[in-house]
């Protein structure tokens, strides 16, 4: 046997009995582990510091140095529940966002050796696409990479981000040149545009030097859930948020125990700082999907509409509820406030829910309240006449009759004198104040708190519970001198939520009937109804059956009657029904609090159609100049619109079912809408 066959031997025997040897020490190891070490992996209370469990200060084990084991609890969050529409539209859902980080450090130039030579030779090629390719040493090339991809960068995020081309050169220049690892976009949880979606990952990945096929992937996109709301300001202050700090409001926060479901947890062991998942653990439970009463469409009806108006009149705010009348069931609620956001424009935004804070004076609406109180002391007041003017009133006043001033002689709205008497109906068609009082004061005789009680009996001044939370009662003043309850009979001197005059005018609408409003109708979890929310019922008969029918009809004369404040829409299609309001506008100045006199609020309460009331609305407008016929258009624009919507749902339906879609469209076409 040659020397040379003897040498192979031995280093073959040699190189068995190393892996003989390498095989023997893992082997050990593996007993070691799996045997002396199993219990400080399995967590054992002997060997491990048990963080998740109660008083483990007092565990010997906390005061040992040497513990190499801790144990604690690592959350696994649950996927949070959306907020849908009537329909099964999305309102508010989670969506997966990106923040685009490039890794520099892997654009580095490779370094390459040849195996038997000492030479080196350093690879400087970018690899833009799998057929494009340039040098590094190629600077005009390099620069001209960098301006293309900031110019692709700065016309695809223009409209989502702030930043500006030499933003994006001076950042990829910091990637591609200096190797470092630069983050270049951040999506902002708080906002609902500047984010990076998964549509804009599929155009970067488009890009040169960042495409997959290409040989250094140096792109990185770290993904998180971002609550979106996909209409935007429809609804926004309803539906609500849930920014970053956990201050929810609207659904989001009512709703909040529902929709964030339960958090999951799992054991984690840290051996040696080492993290070691435990097996122990438990799933979380995604939060289920609240089902609200809102319909997009209208929705989208009313916001547009109450824009408009807000722009014409120059307001501060505006709010408009649309609830349907048999259920309570809120069709749609916009809140809009001029406000100057941070970029330095001017314009309406839901901001604060206004229809549901009583922050302002009901004004004139509130004559209903008082004339349902009036007609339930009155079992016949078509006989009934009284001054129009304030004349009659005075004599119901002492110690403040002074203050107290009245013009008998002047005329209203072209209607003639108001220095005669009138009948109640004209007097409510014509929002006389001092005839109002004077129709108070005659059936309650000058008892304030027997008119207070009527009021509460009609649950008109109690407080609602609702689904976005509880709304105070009216502030009605009840202990005061007696020249205060003039103001109170007629338009307030006391605040009152939108939505509580609302409730009210629905419920006499609704043969009265007075319901809840309710905003959400069921709650699902898996395509399955886990919980229904029925209407809730505050009054089942508000007043008399009598009373109620002669107050819907005072309600139509407003707008069909020869006085009324809304006979202009006297022949409109729909018809409709309603009580105008005007208010002057309470301010803080420097010699205290007092009212503008040519800055009002505007409303109009009512609902559609008169001859069968299907819906309710409310529209108030806060500080404007003149009285309250654009709260009057805008009811009327928006009814006229729902209206619409609903017969072209209609239309839809008959020509699916066939047979009578000639006779309806000629029908529809008879229709005149003025």
């Amino acid at each position: 046997m040659s020397d040379y066959k003897k040498s192979f031997q031995r280093r073959s025997l040699v190189i068995y009995a190393l892996i003989l040897l390498f095989g023997i020490f893992c082997l050990v190891q593996i007993l070691y582990l799996a045997i002396s070490q199993r219990p400080l992996f399995a967590g054992d209370p002997k060997y491990c510091l048990d963080k998740t469990q109660p008083n483990w200060e007092h565990n010997p084990l906390a005061k040992d140095p040497n513990c190499r084991c801790v144990v604690t609890m690592s959350d696994i969050n649950p996927v949070r529940g959306d907020i849908l529409d009537d329909q099964g539209n999305i309102l508010a859902s989670n969506f997966t966002v990106f923040d685009f980080t490039i890794d520099g450090s892997k654009l580095k130039p490779e370094t390459l050796k040849k195996k038997r030579r000492a030479e080196v030779r350093i690879n400087d090629t970018l690899y833009l696409t799998p057929n494009r390719k340039i040098s590094r040493t190629d600077k005009e090339a390099v620069n001209k990479l960098i301006a293309e991809l900031a110019d692709q960068f700065y016309f695809h995020f223009r409209h989502k981000f702030p930043h500006n081309k030499e933003y994006y050169q001076k950042k990829l220049s910091e990637a591609i040149l200096e190797y470092k690892n630069v983050l270049i976009l951040k999506s902002n949880p708080l906002s609902q545009s500047t984010l990076v979606t998964s549509e804009d990952t599929a155009f970067i990945r488009k890009l040169p030097l960042f495409q997959d096929k290409c040989r250094k992937k140096c792109t990185n996109f770290t993904s998180h859930f971002k609550r979106i709301y996909p209409y935007g300001e429809l609804a926004k202050r309803v539906i609500g948020t849930v920014p970053s700090d956990g201050a929810h409001s609207g659904l989001e926060l009512t709703f909040h125990d529902w929709l964030s479901g339960t958090k999951g947890a799992q054991k984690v062991l840290y051996i040696d700082g080492t993290r070691v998942p435990s097996k122990k653990f438990s799933d979380p439970q995604d939060g289920v999907n609240v089902h609200t009463t809102l319909n997009l469409r209208m929705q989208n009806i009313v916001y547009e509409a109450l824009m408009d108006k807000l722009h014409q009149k120059n307001a501060r705010w505006g709010c408009v509820v649309v609830m349907e009348i048999k259920t309570g069931a809120i069709k749609a609620i916009a809140n809009l406030k001029k406000h100057t956001n941070e970029q330095g424009n001017t314009g309406y935004f839901e901001i604060f829910n206004h229809a549901f804070r009583p922050e302002c004076e009901p004004g004139s609406t509130f004559k209903l309240a008082s004339l349902l109180a009036y007609l339930e002391k009155t079992p016949d007041d078509s006989v009934k006449k009284y001054m129009l003017c304030g004349c009659d009133i005075a004599h119901h006043f002492t110690r403040d009759n002074k203050r107290f001033r009245t013009k008998c002689n002047d005329s209203d709205a072209g209607l003639g004198s108001r220095h005669r008497m009138g009948k109640p109906i004209e007097i409510f068609q014509r929002s006389l104040n001092e005839g109002t009082g004077t129709m108070i004061f005659d059936a309650y005789k000058n008892n304030y708190h027997d008119y207070l009680a009527a009021l509460d009996s009609m649950g008109i001044t109690m407080p609602l519970v609702t689904q976005l939370g509880p709304v105070r009662a009216p502030e009605i003043i009840r202990n005061t001198k007696l020249m205060r309850t003039f103001y109170i009979t007629t338009w307030g001197g006391f605040n009152m939520a939108p939505i509580q005059t609302l409730t009210y005018f629905n419920g006499v609408a609704n043969n009265g009937k007075m319901v809840s409003p309710k905003i959400v109708s069921h709650i699902t979890e898996q395509d399955q109804v886990v919980k229904v929310f029925p209407t809730v019922v505050l009054k089942e008969q508000m007043a008399r059956k009598d009373v109620i029918d002669r107050a819907k009809t005072y309600l139509e004369a407003v707008v069909t009657g020869p006085y009324g404040t809304a006979r202009t829409y006297k022949d409109s299609i729909p018809h409709f029904a309603g009580k105008t309001g005007t208010r002057d506008i309470l301010v803080e100045s420097e010699n205290g609090w007092g009212y503008v006199k040519n800055r009002n609020s505007i409303s109009f309460c009512g609902y559609f159609p008169a001859e069968k009331p299907k819906y309710s609305m409310i529209v108030y407008i806060y500080d404007v100049e003149g009285m309250s016929a654009p709260a009057v258009q805008l009811f009327y624009t928006i009814a006229k619109r729902i209206t619409g919507l609903e017969t072209t749902d209609l239309m839809q339906e008959v020509d699916k079912s066939g047979g009578v879609k000639t006779m309806i469209y000629q029908n529809l076409g008879k229709v005149k809408y003025n």
